[in-house]
């Protein structure tokens, strides 16, 4: 394998398989939808669904753009369109690639009547209490009558979304569920509910398709914790030691010298930044793991480097690689450090730091 990059994040296939047997085990009796939007949250789309397209009954994305990329690597599988459509005109898109766009508003309804062409699969969406995308009880049960009739319409699945699902002990998702029920109740069709979350906390909302998200990389929704539940992280983001700094007490790091050390030091220059996707701003906790030790992040990260305290750590030479997420630290730490969450720190991971696939030695 090249090896000749100054940053890699590694993709587990083998965790990934093992995320999906941990899911399959807590749904035994749904349908898998995995959700792979956003570059599979940062992931690499490509890499996800060639491993995935055997293993799982569907895959969704955010965007039509999304869906006719995914296309591209699996023209077979169940694709579910989440934001549905923007335009009219994109439901011949759907037809031709067999996209199954999510109906949440009235006016897409009149589009479907209006359009003529090969009948498309749809998921029609109740508001549960997101109040983001969906219909009100009454709008939901038109819509589904005038589409179960409508001859452009192959067949309709119902679908919700939770809004504080990861809160385990707020019954709002409990209530979100029950309305859920109310909504669907004399409407013969699969529904899905069920985000990671869910999966983990909330099983009377498998129904007959659930969709994972975050924890199929490995992510838990719910705290820095993931242990009880068995999720492994996919990913493994590294960046290679590049260049060293003695510096004696007093001296300043970096943009805004806004680091002064406090004693003598030796500092390692990492080539990564903020233009590959790290975060410019982290608490004075941060570190990376370099021969794994602990390495302080010091100064202000810049576009395409950072500096880390490698005063003591033994024998580190440049080529070494840092780890700056994965088994540890993890990704629940890094979001932690940058004030967001997990999903943001992984999604903004750039396109110029290469997925390279790897799996269990």
């Amino acid at each position: 394998m090249n090896t000749d990059w100054k940053t890699c994040a590694l993709i587990n296939l083998s965790a990934l398989r093992d995320n999906i047997n941990t899911i399959r085990r807590l749904t035994p009796k749904s349908k898998l939808i995995a959700v792979v939007k956003a570059n599979a949250y940062g992931h690499d789309m490509e890499i996800i669904v060639q491993d995935l397209k055997t293993q799982v009954d569907g895959f969704a994305v955010a965007t039509i753009e999304e869906g006719l990329f995914l296309r591209k690597i699996d023209s077979k599988s169940p694709l579910l369109i989440l934001s549905g459509l923007c335009l009219p005109s994109q439901l011949r898109q759907c037809a031709s690639s067999r996209l199954e766009p999510v109906i949440h508003s009235f006016h897409q309804v009149k589009w479907i009547d209006d359009y003529s062409g090969k009948p498309i699969d749809i998921w029609l969406k109740c508001n549960t209490g997101m109040n983001r995308l969906g219909m009100d009880h009454y709008e939901f049960g038109q819509a589904f009558r005038t589409l179960e009739r409508s001859p452009h319409i192959a067949s309709i699945r119902l679908i919700s979304h939770f809004a504080i699902a990861e809160d385990w002990k707020n019954d709002f998702t409990n209530e979100q569920i029950q309305k859920f029920i109310q909504i669907t109740t004399g409407f013969e069709r699969e529904r899905s509910l069920a985000n990671s979350a869910g999966i983990m906390c909330w099983p009377d909302s498998h129904f007959e398709w659930v969709r994972p998200g975050i924890m199929l990389y490995g992510i838990s929704p719910l705290d820095q914790n993931n242990t009880g539940c068995g999720l492994r992280p996919v990913m493994k983001l590294q960046a290679r030691v590049i260049s060293f700094q003695r510096l004696k007490q007093g001296d300043t790091i970096g943009y805004g010298r806004t680091y002064t050390a406090p004693k003598s030091m030796k500092i390692a220059n990492l080539g990564i930044g903020y233009g590959d996707g790290f975060f410019r701003m982290m608490h004075d906790s941060a570190y990376v793991v370099i021969h794994k030790q602990k390495a302080p992040i010091v100064g202000r990260i810049s576009m395409d480097s950072m500096t880390v305290d490698v005063s003591n750590i033994e024998n580190v030479q440049t080529g070494d690689w840092a780890v700056l997420w994965g088994e540890w630290p993890s990704v629940n730490e890094v979001a932690t450090w940058a004030g967001t969450n997990t999903y943001e720190i992984v999604c903004k991971l750039s396109t110029r730091v290469p997925r390279k696939i790897e799996y269990d030695a």
